[in-house]
């Protein structure tokens, strides 16, 4: 009677764990990898390496993928007129992340808050320091987009950087001297189905677990 038992509490442990598993693979999964530069100084170039989504995982649902830029700056304005001059100045920078296939690319593009200026002929005057960051991202979810993401390898993703200055006012006799520091990340998230036999696989082992305790 009690091994009775002792196989019945094995049946439905077991059974348990073949049901959650079933249950666990109409869930939608996600995994995420990423891959940083910097921060250095503009303008600079990097190869954003990141994972492809293996068919083996099982079924891709969607791919969200994003660009992150943080921007800090600082340095000085100068009025080279020969008369004083009033404007504001701020500066930033932008980031091009070029997408696999034909999906184009991210651009996130960070600029500073505007600061006033009121300055004598010849004058210098300090720009910050100071910080921005901006981000840009696309969700795919159709077949063909995400295709391009799809493989057992890496994917390279190209990023340049270009420094912004803009300046309102001042006559066009406003000169700018700055150190302009930028670091990105770029990360890929893919929301997938796993494949029913790799969690199936994975509840058989919690069985044979079970058992081996049990003797």
């Amino acid at each position: 009677m009690k091994k009775l038992i002792k196989n019945t509490t094995l049946g439905l442990a077991g059974a348990g764990l073949l049901l959650a598993a079933s249950q666990a693979m109409a869930q939608p999964f996600t995994i995420t990898f990423t891959d940083t530069y910097g921060p250095a100084k503009t303008d600079w170039s990097h190869n954003f390496v990141l994972q492809k989504f293996n068919p083996a995982w099982g079924s891709l649902q969607a791919v969200y993928i994003t660009a992150t830029n943080t921007v800090n700056i600082d340095g000085t304005v100068q009025n080279t007129s020969t008369g004083p001059q009033s404007f504001t100045f701020k500066a930033g920078s932008t980031i091009t992340v070029t997408l696999p296939g034909f999906l184009g690319s991210l651009q996130a593009s960070p600029l500073a808050t505007a600061q006033a200026f009121n300055l004598p002929a010849g004058v210098t005057a300090p720009y910050g320091p100071i910080s921005a960051s901006a981000d840009a991202n696309y969700t795919y979810t159709l077949p063909a987009d995400m295709a391009s993401f799809i493989g057992t390898g890496t994917m390279s993703l190209p990023g340049i950087t270009q420094s912004t200055e803009i300046i309102t006012g001042g006559g066009g006799n406003i000169v700018a001297s700055l150190n302009t520091l930028s670091g990105a990340t770029v990360w890929v998230t893919y929301t997938y189905i796993p494949e029913p036999g790799s969690l199936a696989l994975l509840a058989l082992g919690g069985v044979v677990m079970l058992l081996r305790k049990r003797r």
